[in-house]
């Protein structure tokens, strides 16, 4: 089979989003397909936040015309237009639940007192957004939900597309997986009456739940002032969100950006990881800590469901209490059957299935 994989970001591995969908690519050529990962950046200039998606959805159907045909098209729903229905097997496979981001980035827009112009101007764009999302949605031939949480919200509001909807898992980078096994095998237990060492990985957006963290940090601080928190991934713009006299004293430190060849050691030198995501499309980030044997305390959102029955130790609810007693994981992820579950090769065989089922089954 012909399968063409379309990533809005650009093919690099430090952008989770396009990480997906060369792991996904990489697995279906595996078993046997013509699998191409493709990005439509970069774009011409002029492309702006109100017209951005348009001129991907050009740039994917000019694509799939000269280098087509395809047996199947996979694109984000904002981009799955009536050209690319006529052209092939349509799949709509969530990387981000986009309609659910517009919605929380609309309400951290309006909620700024006083509301900005551009905040009127945001909400504004979010309408022809959310309606090509819909459509999307509405012409694919499969939705695959990016994990479960994402498919019950689906199920609830759109019923109607359940024999279509479907979901998918996600697990770290074939070759980054041996370096958190590394990790997780070498990590000790954090001595007693040590500050605890705080992770956080994420971009500074609102659905990241990043005023919750500033919060939680405020009060961390005020009961535990030995603890530390890193910040990584989060570019610059959260330094204007943070106190001051954190970053000055070292509690808090920044870690704008990374790339993957750094990220084994932000994850040795932790102790406690932490994910505050309002709303989330995975989290690969979960993964990572959790695999490097980092208990998380996390919120409702992305991965969490389907991870916690692999990791009922150290997959813990945020907030932490104020003391947290010095742990190490002790699930045996072969036993249980995480790896056998959360691998490329295993998601790349449910996604040949639930292309070609008759129809699929959504809980």
């Amino acid at each position: 089979m012909r399968i063409l994989l379309v990533s809005h970001s650009p093919l690099t591995a430090e952008l989770g989003a396009s990480q997906i969908v060369l792991n996904l690519a990489a697995a279906l050529k595996a078993h046997g397909h013509d699998a191409l990962a493709w990005s439509p950046e970069p774009l011409p200039p002029g492309a702006g936040r109100w017209n951005r998606w348009r001129q991907q959805r050009q740039a994917i159907e000019r694509f799939a015309a000269e280098h087509g045909p395809f047996d199947v098209i996979d694109t984000p729903a904002i981009t799955a237009g009536r050209d690319l229905q006529c052209r092939a097997k349509l799949v709509v496979r969530s990387i981000q639940p986009e309609l659910r981001y517009l919605w929380q980035d609309m309400r951290a827009d309006l909620g700024r007192r006083p509301p900005a112009l551009r905040s009127v101007a945001h909400a504004l764009i979010a309408a022809p957004r959310a309606a090509a999302i819909i459509a999307g949605w509405r012409r694919a031939g499969r939705i695959l939900c990016m994990g479960s949480i994402e498919l019950s919200w689906m199920v609830r509001r759109f019923p109607r597309w359940r024999p279509k909807l479907g979901f998918y898992v996600c697990a770290p980078s074939p070759s980054e997986r041996p370096k958190l096994i590394e990790i997780r095998q070498r990590r000790p237990a954090r001595p007693e009456g040590e500050g605890v060492r705080f992770l956080w990985i994420g971009r500074w957006a609102a659905h990241k739940g990043t005023r919750r963290l500033a919060a939680w940090i405020a009060e961390r601080i005020a009961i535990a002032p030995r603890d530390t928190f890193t910040l990584a991934g989060c570019g610059a713009a959260s330094e204007r969100d943070l106190r001051p006299e954190w970053l000055r004293s070292g509690q808090v430190r920044l870690v704008p950006s990374f790339s993957r060849a750094e990220l084994p050691s932000l994850l040795a030198s932790h102790d406690t990881g932490v994910f505050t995501s309002t709303v989330e499309g995975w989290g690969l980030s979960l993964n990572e800590m959790l695999e490097s044997g980092m208990p998380v305390y996390a919120t409702e959102a992305g991965a969490v469901v389907d991870l916690r029955p692999f990791f009922p130790e150290s997959l813990r609810p945020f907030p932490p209490p104020a003391r947290i007693e010095p742990s190490y994981a002790r699930e045996d992820l072969d036993a249980n059957g995480y790896f056998a579950k959360f691998n490329w090769d295993a998601i790349a065989k449910f996604y040949e299935a639930a292309i070609f089922a008759p129809r699929l089954h959504a809980g």
